[in-house]
């Protein structure tokens, strides 16, 4: 491993009347260290720490229990030596399990960036609302830097690598996850997997997943709804409100298993059956929805993703009929995420309050079980299909008979959404090859040629292991759509002892 910021080990030889330590370290050297926190070394003692300098030059240290404490505190470059990368991973994966929350991205070579911040203020604006009480519950949240993976190249023998150091079982379940949600468009998740350890069982958190970085606020709009191509979302949320609202689902997410027990200290396991994942899901909404406007963010976009949500019990129908696609009715969270918005959640809550009044929330407003039972399938009321297909009305316009002039004005908001993805992304090959790879699932009918004029000045596109130049748009869609669960993704149990 390398770091950012020395680490030191050290004993102390005595005080300065400045208020200082003399360290002296293992080789030698010594040191005048001021020592931060609630803790003071003894005189004779020996100490651990991170070093770190002041504008005025002072060396700055605060105290850790071991080593390893002291790496994990900063940024760190993971190095899989030896034959077998994934064996190493592997160790370090135990090493780090139940370690402090951390942003995984791939590094140079055969490494992986570990860092307790993400330079993408998006992401850590979420992580900076959630981790607080993740850390609470002793919960290691393994952010993907999805920034960086975007203008990465990767294969399947890096994404191994990089998938189990944030992986605690080992298991090749994460990494097979993390790939297939890579190669269809980067779909936002988070992973959670069964641990069997000492014949007990624990969920553990493996990667989330926060956003994906080429959808844009429309292509958000169109996914959350299950809106078809021939209509084009009516919505005011920008690029950096969708990615927010994102993140901080996928995040929350993490925290459902603990928060969603019978009881405190025990954990539940949010993916058994369709009415569970409910449950998750209009808690973890719910959860973002109170981070949002808790800080700040605007609450007609909170509004507009409730009814986006909604929208997909008319959208997400299968023909005419009341019977919905497999996953719709697990996430109409509308009524959650409409009661989090008329919450009284003071200006810069807390996360525990925040997480707690979440819970409260889902317990409250959640479909009850009977909703979700095998006899009757996933189908929605003639009450609630009658406001759903009022509210996709209003969140959605029909574009296949529109004139073609009024078309481009009402097309004005998705142009501008792609152009800010091109400007973001024009100085990555690799990003820009992916965005002309993923990006066009989500083009409008009737819309493709603002799309190829805004990314006319790309790169030409690469092979990078996704797919070719001729995709099958409709095929690639419904990979990225597909929310059920196939026969290879039952959750496995790690083997005790590896």
């Amino acid at each position: 491993m390398t770091m950012e910021g020395e680490i030191v080990v050290g004993t102390v030889r005595g005080t300065r009347k400045d208020g200082k330590h003399i360290v002296v370290r293992r080789d030698g050297r010594v040191m005048d260290v001021l020592f931060d926190g609630d803790h003071s070394p003894l005189i004779g003692g020996d100490v651990i720490g991170r070093v770190r300098f002041d504008e005025e030059g002072t060396a700055r240290m605060t105290l850790k229990p071991s080593v390893l404490d002291a790496l994990l505190e900063g940024k760190a470059t993971i190095y899989l030596l030896g034959s077998r990368p994934d064996l190493t991973a592997r160790r370090f994966a135990k090493m780090l399990a139940r370690s402090k929350s951390a942003v995984m991205s791939p590094g140079q070579g055969a490494s992986i960036e570990r860092s307790p911040v993400s330079e993408d203020p998006d992401l850590q604006w979420a992580l900076d609302a959630f981790q607080p009480e993740a850390e609470r519950l002793n919960i290691a949240l393994n952010v993907i830097d999805i920034q960086t993976v975007a203008r990465s190249e990767w294969q399947k023998s890096s994404l191994r690598d990089f998938a189990l150091p944030a992986d605690v079982e080992g298991n090749r379940r994460a990494m097979n996850d993390l790939m297939k949600l890579l190669r269809t468009g980067f779909t936002p998740q988070c992973n959670r997997m069964i641990e069997m350890h000492s014949g007990e069982r624990e969920i553990s958190v493996n990667f989330v997943l926060p956003y994906s970085p080429f959808m844009g606020a429309h292509g958000f709009a169109r996914e959350v709804s299950r809106m078809s191509s021939g209509y084009l979302p009516n919505v005011t949320m920008t690029i950096r409100e969708s990615r927010r609202l994102s993140s901080a689902r996928n995040i929350a997410l993490a925290l459902a298993h603990n928060r969603l027990g019978a009881g405190r200290g025990i954990q539940a396991n949010v993916e058994t059956s369709p009415r569970t994942l409910h449950m998750a899901a209009c808690f973890a909404d719910a959860a973002a929805s109170l981070a949002f406007i808790a800080y700040g963010g605007r609450r007609t976009a909170v509004y507009e993703y409730a009814d986006l949500k909604e929208a997909s019990l008319h959208f997400g129908r299968i023909g005419k009929t009341d019977e919905l696609q497999p996953g719709v009715l697990a996430e109409a969270t509308h009524k959650a995420i409409r009661a989090a918005a008329a919450a009284d959640m003071p200006f810069g809550a807390s996360a525990k309050d925040i997480v707690n009044a979440a819970v409260r929330i889902a317990k409250r407003v959640a479909l009850p079980a009977n909703r979700f039972s095998l006899e009757e399938g996933d189908r929605c009321t003639p009450q609630e299909a009658r406001s759903a297909e009022v509210i996709a009305g209003h969140m959605a316009t029909e574009i296949m008979a529109m004139d073609f002039d009024d078309l481009l004005r009402l097309g004005d908001g998705y142009k501008k959404d792609i152009e800010a993805l091109v400007d973001e992304f024009r100085d990555s090959p690799e990003a820009a090859a992916r965005l002309l790879t993923f990006a066009p699932v989500y083009v409008p009918d009737r819309l493709r040629r603002i799309f190829d004029e805004a990314v006319a000045e790309l790169p030409e596109i690469r092979d990078l292991g996704l797919a070719s130049k001729s995709i099958d748009k409709d095929k690639l869609a419904m990979r990225i759509r597909a929310r059920a669960k196939q026969a290879d993704d039952e959750i496995e149990f790690a083997v005790p002892g590896l």
